[in-house]
């Protein structure tokens, strides 16, 4: 095993395993009132974290964005998702924050319009890029019926992280042991095609495990078959590692190491960046389904 670039392994684990955990307690008892608003106002920091962290990369940029704003407007879309999901009457209010969202990023560039193209642009971006896909993780967790019967969306959202953190780990551990042949290294030395193989072949592995699993202990009310299971999998194997590279694309270009410093993670982007682009997918299954 190659230590040396595995250097802060344990330190990733340690994190890892308690964010885990407290996870796994959320999503558990994510029927419960208290806990449901809990889970919305975690998802909503996350947002709010994760877009300081974006608007940080485009400082590095010499751009200066409306940090504030922004972080309201995450705060505000993933809000405006929960409370769609539980007043049924309001499906489109999401998409109304987005509106209003956009209208403000204007209003604040009217007096000075120096710039204002680019930082428009960064502004609106960064919060569909960040706030409307870990929005959409509560769209998952708490799916509309189908046919009248209702779905286990704790199984639905365990299937989405523990797919997409496969992926993560398969292109990982198989990318620094055996890894030779260089995907993108212009973006990230350290990924390889084997990596990428790996990280594929393990998605499509663990959703046909969730399918079996979820056959076993929610028979009725989980809607994955075997085919579903395997080509969902490679989407998520794909797209997983999209997000990946997607992100290292705006850390490259802001020329930082991690959007953030947080011990064992980097930042909130570096955590969820496959998510932000696996997230729409599950999303958008379990709705058209």
């Amino acid at each position: 095993m190659k230590l040396k670039q595995m250097a802060d392994l344990n330190r990733r684990l340690i994190v890892s395993s308690i964010l885990g955990a407290i996870v796994a307690f959320l999503i558990a008892f994510s029927t419960n009132n208290f806990v449901s608003i809990l889970l919305m106002l975690s998802v909503a920091a996350l947002a709010a974290i994760g877009i300081w962290e974006y608007a940080q990369l485009a400082v590095y940029k010499g751009i200066e964005p409306a940090v504030r704003w922004m972080v309201a407007a995450a705060v505000c879309e993933v809000i405006a998702l929960y409370a769609s999901l539980v007043f049924v009457d309001f499906p489109q209010l999401p998409v109304l924050v987005l509106a209003i969202a956009m209208a403000v990023f204007f209003l604040l560039h009217f007096r000075d319009t120096s710039g204002a193209l680019l930082t428009i642009a960064v502004e609106f971006f960064g919060v569909v890029y960040v706030a409307a896909p870990l929005g959409l993780m509560l769209g998952v967790l708490y799916p509309v019926p189908y046919h009248g019967i209702p779905q286990e969306g704790r199984w639905w959202l365990v299937y989405l992280i523990f797919v997409t953190k496969i992926t993560d780990v398969g292109a990982y551990f198989v990318g620094r042991l055996w890894g030779k042949t260089k995907m993108c290294p212009t973006l990230s030395p350290k990924k390889t095609i084997e990596g990428a193989a790996a990280g594929f072949i393990s998605a499509v592995i663990a959703s046909i495990l969730i399918h079996v699993l979820g056959i076993n202990f929610f028979d009725g009310h989980f809607f994955l078959s075997l085919t579903e299971s395997v080509w969902l999998g490679m989407l998520m194997g794909t797209f997983g590692q999209i997000g990946d590279l997607a992100e290292s694309l705006l850390k490259r270009d802001a020329v930082v190491k991690d959007s953030n410093t947080l011990p064992g993670l980097g930042g909130v982007l570096d955590m969820v960046d496959s998510l932000l682009f696996t997230t729409p997918i599950v999303y958008f299954f379990i709705r058209m389904h």
